[in-house]
């Protein structure tokens, strides 16, 4: 009996002298200032096409044929619902792709529980903490929907100010896209001071070398592929030098690359700079591609936040594609719209710029819409001259606004095979953060959450499988009852990405 009660009192202290120890270590991690080993991949490249789903993608491959996403090895489909509703947006998809949470539309990295907003850590976060470089390039503004949802956290994606400030005090390594009117005179004193170099055009891209390098090259969102000239820098200039300058950091790096005017063009139904989109995101899937193929420890992941416009490739049984006047046409409609809206003959732009002979009917189409747009109604311009093209060429869009239809995914690299089959965006996002820490082959016994905080598997001490185990089966989930209490690292009532780095550096020490 006494040496029952001595075995019971043996272990309680035991148990209260671990209880002591993590309750002090986790509350020194309420900060930014962790520190993790990776045992996974070294590097990860993450490609999203705004708005890019089967539709799209096969426009381009008729248009081009044979295209780079068709030579990565594995690939499936991705459900892109949010806490919103069955059609997300990209502040929501954005946020299951980088967090592994479902939130609400027009949310940056951001949840709500009960009546206060949590930041959720993001993987371009836990990258950073286990000491990678990282990057967030776009043809849109940087400030913009899915480059924010990696590196800030706010409760309406208008707020890009805001998000500027936090792409900056985050210390992103490289932040390449457009967005210049939203970084202010402080925010750009703030980057200057944190270390980063400002540049602003395709030259200054060219020759710019440092570990914190802000591009921003347009006032706006870059320009449409079809409306650039040779100054303009591209996403595939942008992706090479980002690579460049991440790729020295001997830990690796974690890079995501949007194709962001995807999603723009098909709001507009422009079927013409909806290729010409998909095909520069393609091109940058090629040059990714080949990176990994040389680099044996990069990941690779293709993928789209949501579908736009529902293009139907194909109007009528047996009608063809016209695949040479889409490529033949040499602006956006956004371009024509505004050369008819300041002055020039309707006619003679459509020719121009595509090659048809607009009819009598269709010019009054036009006319129309331009008297419709001077009333207030946005985008009725560009808007009809985008219909006239897509019944010439064969293809119709349902909508101008977002589809819940699934998009694809394709992966290539160390753990490509796990990403097949239908999946959730929050299901890929944690897989994603599964191969970069522990290389996504780990395999752990699970028996119960233990009394000890940050115990997941109930062995009484913390180690690398109870971060495993708190990735793969807790991430994304509210801390509602005392189990998942004892996994909420830092407290907020969630548990995320940073309570998985939480248990890691404390089994590290």
């Amino acid at each position: 009996m006494k040496k029952k009660i001595g075995a019971i009192l043996s272990t309680l202290f035991v148990i209260s002298i671990l209880l002591t120890f993590q309750a002090s270590i986790a509350k020194s991690y309420s900060g930014e200032d962790l520190s993790i080993r990776s045992q996974g991949v070294k590097n990860v490249i993450v490609l999203i096409g705004d708005g890019m789903s089967v539709g799209q993608v096969e426009i381009t491959k008729l248009c081009y044929g044979h295209l780079n996403m068709e030579d990565l090895t594995y690939g499936g489909y991705e459900l892109t619902d949010s806490l919103s509703g069955p059609v997300t947006d990209s502040a929501a998809a954005g946020t299951a792709i980088a967090t592994g949470f479902k939130t609400y539309n027009g949310m940056i990295s951001t949840v709500k529980v009960g009546d206060k907003l949590v930041n959720v850590s993001t993987l371009l976060e836990l990258a950073k903490y286990s000491g990678k470089a990282t990057g967030l390039v776009t043809t849109t503004r940087i400030t913009h929907a899915t480059p924010a949802v990696f590196a800030s956290h706010v409760e309406d994606r208008d707020m890009e100010k805001e998000i500027a400030k936090q792409l900056i005090k985050e210390k992103v390594n490289v932040l390449f896209g457009g967005g210049k009117k939203k970084f202010d005179s402080d925010t750009l004193k703030l980057a200057e001071k944190m270390g980063y170099k400002v540049v602003y055009t395709k030259k200054d891209l060219e020759s710019v070398d440092g570990n914190y390098v802000l591009g921003l090259f347009s006032d706006s969102h870059m320009p449409y592929v079809l409306d650039r000239d040779e100054d303009t820098v591209g996403l595939l200039d942008m992706t090479k030098k980002a690579i460049k300058l991440l790729e020295k950091d001997p830990d690796g790096f974690f890079l995501m690359v949007e194709g962001g005017r995807i999603d723009h063009a098909c709001h507009a139904n422009d079927v013409a700079s909806v290729v010409a989109e998909t095909k520069e995101f393609d091109d940058v899937v090629g040059y990714c591609l080949d990176y990994a193929r040389k680099n044996k420890d990069t990941l690779v992941i293709v993928l789209a936040d949501h579908e736009t416009g529902g293009l139907g490739v194909g109007i009528d049984y047996g009608d063809p594609i016209d695949e040479d006047r889409i490529l033949s046409i040499k602006a956006s409609t956004g371009k024509m719209a505004k050369e008819i809206k300041n002055g020039a003959d309707p006619k003679e732009v459509i020719k121009k710029y595509t090659g048809i002979d607009l009819t009598d009917e269709e010019v009054k189409k036009i006319k129309e819409a331009l008297e419709a747009e001077k009333s207030g109604k946005k985008y009725a311009l560009g808007n009809a001259i985008a219909e006239i093209i897509s019944e010439k060429v064969g293809v119709g869009f349902v909508s101008h606004k977002h589809t819940g239809n699934p998009v694809p995914i394709l992966a290539y690299g160390p753990g490509a095979e796990y990403f097949r089959g239908f999946r959730h965006h929050v299901d890929t996002s944690k897989e994603v953060a599964d191969i970069m820490l522990f290389g996504g082959k780990k395999r752990v016994s699970i028996n119960g959450i233990g009394v000890i905080k940050g115990d997941a598997n109930g062995n009484y001490r913390i180690d690398l499988d109870d971060a495993y185990i708190t990735l793969n089966y807790y991430v994304g989930k509210m801390a509602l009852n005392g189990d998942e209490r004892r996994l909420d690292m830092d407290n907020n009532g969630i548990i995320d990405y940073k309570d998985v780095a939480i248990i890691m550096e404390m089994a590290e020490s």
